[in-house]
């Protein structure tokens, strides 16, 4: 819809010069680019700062993923929903008006998915483990299944939500060439959980598959093309800006971050139950792997999805009814 000079010009005598000038740049085409809304509204800014000021005050230490073992399942479910307490009254509405956690998301209301769920798995300790520490790296017996390589790139210098754009090209730029000086390369070696390129072989077949993982783009874009090096088994890839940073102590998978899919028809798989916090009957907790050869997690997955998610309307309620998360988090929340 187009507005006429006479239109335009009443209704810019109506606004704050600020606004006038932004209402003029939004009017220029050729302007458009250069402009940020966020310039000239910073309630997004001052939203942000207010969730980092809530996550501040939080007074836990979470558990570590190789706290999620067999035979400490339960013990593991009930100490993090104890802290997930905590967690849950934070604003996570403030959070999700970080423009940074919807880079690469893909939009289905603009999309076909033909009806398939979405089915996100994270990456570390749920489909491999990688062994930074190098514990195996002499070891004869436990030979890693692949060495992934990758660099450093720009994308380790995301934007920062408190400082201007010039602020952020100048640390790029630095960063940049301090990379190009050093042109660092990482080798890592990977123990693959078994059964995984089966489980994503099947899985693609039902769902709409995408990878959600914590970690930094170029380390998992490594890994994730080592699983699938076709690219047609794994749709879209999530890394760790785009998920919630709460005070440098979890990374939040918040599900609401992909529009134009219900949430009853996302699922999200993850040894740590803090990733989804957000969306507790959203989630499938499977046992961390740490190159166990006789793992079979993924084939008891695989037929908990083709068995009782496939083709139910709302993934939460089946996922409420088998795991009980949200009513034990209730429960919990009761005695405090």
């Amino acid at each position: 819809m187009s507005l006429d000079t006479n239109t335009k010009n009443r209704q810019s005598h109506s606004l704050k010069p600020e606004r006038q000038e932004f209402r003029q740049k939004l009017f220029n085409p050729l302007e458009n680019e250069a402009v940020s809304p966020k310039k000239y509204y910073p309630k997004f800014k001052k939203n942000l700062k207010e969730f980092k000021k809530q996550a501040s005050k939080l007074n836990f230490y979470p558990l570590g993923s190789h706290e999620n073992y067999p035979g400490n399942y339960d013990n593991y479910v009930q100490m993090t929903l104890s802290h997930i307490q905590q967690i849950n009254k934070l604003k996570f509405e403030y959070a999700l008006e970080d423009k940074n956690l919807y880079k690469g998301v893909p939009d289905y209301s603009n999309q076909q998915r033909n009806g398939r769920k979405i089915l996100l798995l994270d990456l570390d300790e749920t489909l491999i483990h990688a062994d930074f520490i190098r514990e195996f790296a002499n070891d004869k017996t436990n030979k890693y299944d692949a060495i992934v390589k990758f660099r450093e790139t720009e994308s380790d210098f995301e934007e920062n939500n408190e400082e201007s754009k010039e602020e952020f090209y100048e640390k790029r730029k630095m960063a940049l060439e301090k990379l190009e000086e050093v042109k660092k390369e990482y080798r890592v070696g990977i123990f693959i959980r078994k059964g995984a390129k089966q489980f994503l072989a099947e899985v693609s077949k039902y769902f709409e598959v995408g990878i959600f993982t914590a970690s930094v783009k170029e380390y998992a874009d490594a890994v994730i093309d080592y699983l699938d090096p076709d690219k047609n088994m794994i749709k879209f890839r999530l890394y760790r800006n785009n998920c919630i940073n709460v005070n440098d102590k979890i990374y939040v998978k918040d599900l609401r971050i992909i529009k134009g899919v219900d949430l009853k028809d996302i699922i999200l798989i993850d040894n740590s139950m803090y990733s989804f916090t957000a969306q507790l009957t959203n989630g499938i907790l499977i046992n961390s792997f740490y190159n166990d050869k006789n793992d079979i997690e993924l084939y008891n997955v695989l037929g908990y999805l083709l068995n009782f998610l496939l083709k139910v309307d709302d993934v939460r309620m089946i996922n409420e009814q088998f795991f009980n998360f949200q009513k034990i988090s209730n429960d919990i929340g009761e005695n405090l």
